[in-house]
């Protein structure tokens, strides 16, 4: 690869996250919530998780992740209980506030979603081949680049 190639790509990456961050951030926001808490609480929305189970969606220790599950605790997004088998194991689930943040971004991503589907079918369709492309693209990267402190 050409080292303007690469420049190039470093760019899009860039340039696609900041454009994310300007779509989504003010709908995250609007519920209350940060880009993190609110791919948790997606999570969550799906079916209830243990914060091991958030510690590794997020890859963060779990310390940190237990240390935002509390977070979101207090201010009502979501309960934590306690496995009686095993009372380390932490199971968390929504709350009624924590559904009702979760439908209003639900609603607002579903309106992105509809504004794209309106597009011409092979446009949407070298979108989704575009966006698989590069998640593979970033699955492999992980891969090859696994248990590195600095992968550079």
């Amino acid at each position: 690869m050409k080292e303007g190639e690469q420049i190039s790509i470093f760019a899009v990456f860039q340039t696609l996250k900041a454009k994310t961050v300007r779509l989504l951030d003010p709908v995250f926001q609007a519920e209350g919530l940060t880009p993190l808490q609110a791919r948790m609480l997606l999570h969550l929305s799906r079916k209830d998780a243990t914060v091991g189970d958030i510690s590794e969606m997020t890859n963060m220790g779990q310390a940190n992740a237990s240390s935002l599950c509390k977070k979101l605790e207090r201010e009502g997004f979501l309960t934590r209980r306690r496995s009686c088998p095993d009372r380390r194991v932490v199971t968390l689930s929504l709350t009624p506030k924590g559904r009702e943040a979760m439908a209003h971004i639900q609603g607002k991503l579903d309106r992105y979603l509809a504004l794209i589907a309106a597009r011409p079918e092979a446009e949407r369709e070298e979108l989704i081949r575009g966006l698989r492309t590069v998640e593979h693209a970033l699955d492999y990267l992980f891969e090859q680049t696994k248990g590195e402190q600095n992968p550079c």
